[in-house]
């Protein structure tokens, strides 16, 4: 049985990968494949983001999901699993920490790859410039009322020092993970037909939906008129706060993005991400794709 793993990241069009998934779910059963997402994934008392976690009640959810990924492996050729949260969340504890980025990833992983009985995964992967990506996790804590400054939300962690080379490394120890297939979001749109090939046979890959897009941001028009609103009221309800601020400033009307760095500042992360990139396509068992008639650049050893 072959099994793959899509791990977000978050904020790097996951979503839309998956409805584009989605709509292929029947000719996929068809084809053998058991596709499987956050419908399926994140129902009430038996969410697998929470079977990943160490609180107490998680032992039970692991035997939940062992149970069904055994009943699975024996009728399905192939597993699709996409799934964001496998790496944590987008809160700030779950986010950053002394460990990088998705400071819990590996751990959440393995129990994942246990549940699979160790069989041989490969995992997908999309990477983002690290600012804007912190950026757009933390417009996300904004609008659900759970985050109201980015300097706060960031703290102490460097978006210079954010290292996706780190989490592949993490991620490529854990036993059962056979390679990580990685691309930055940036580029999404132009190796996204090469993407699906790889996830999908050949002749589904081709039928493939693009769907408009179904999570979009705050402006930066947004933003300013949050911090308006907290200067005026500090009590207000941030997330109410925050919806007006989308209605009266939508990113159709509005396109600039959070911006919550100076230009040198913003020219250093970018750098960062530039060599980062680089070091990350090196890595033994990773496949980079890129733009380009190739199509992908493999990694050293890959």
């Amino acid at each position: 049985m072959a099994v793959t793993v899509h791990l977000g990241a978050h904020k790097t069009a996951s979503t839309h990968l998956q409805q584009s998934l989605r709509a292929l779910a029947s000719p996929m059963r068809g084809a053998g494949i058991h596709y499987l997402d956050v419908r399926h994934l994140r129902r009430w008392g038996h969410r697998l983001d929470d079977s990943l976690g160490e609180r107490p009640s998680a032992e039970r959810l692991r035997g939940i999901w062992q149970r069904h990924l055994d009943a699975a492996a024996e009728i399905w050729p192939e597993i699709l699993i996409s799934e964001e949260n496998i790496l944590g969340s987008i809160r700030r504890e779950a986010l950053m920490g002394p460990a990088g980025i998705y400071p819990h990833a590996a751990a959440r992983v393995d129990r994942l790859c246990a549940m699979l009985r160790r069989r041989p995964v490969e995992l997908f992967l999309a990477v983002r410039e690290p600012l804007a990506f912190l950026a757009s996790a933390f417009s996300m804590q904004l609008e659900g009322g759970l985050a109201r400054d980015f300097g706060a939300y960031v703290g102490d962690f460097d978006p210079a020092g954010l290292s996706w080379t780190g989490l592949a490394e993490r991620l490529l120890a854990v036993e059962g993970v056979a390679r990580l297939v990685v691309w930055r979001y940036e580029d999404y749109r132009a190796l996204r037909p090469a993407l699906l090939r790889r996830l999908l046979p050949g002749a589904l890959a081709g039928r493939a939906p693009d769907p408009r897009p179904a999570v979009v941001g705050l402006s930066q028009a947004a933003h300013d008129a949050i911090r308006q609103g907290l200067a005026a009221d500090p009590g207000a309800d941030l997330a109410a706060l925050a919806r007006e601020a989308k209605a009266m400033f939508p990113r159709s009307a509005y396109p600039g993005r959070l911006q919550p760095l100076d230009a040198a500042a913003a020219r250093r992360v970018r750098a960062a991400y530039g060599a980062d990139i680089a070091r990350l396509g090196r890595l033994d068992r990773v496949m980079l794709l890129q733009p380009g008639e190739a199509g992908a650049v493999q990694g050293a050893a890959g």
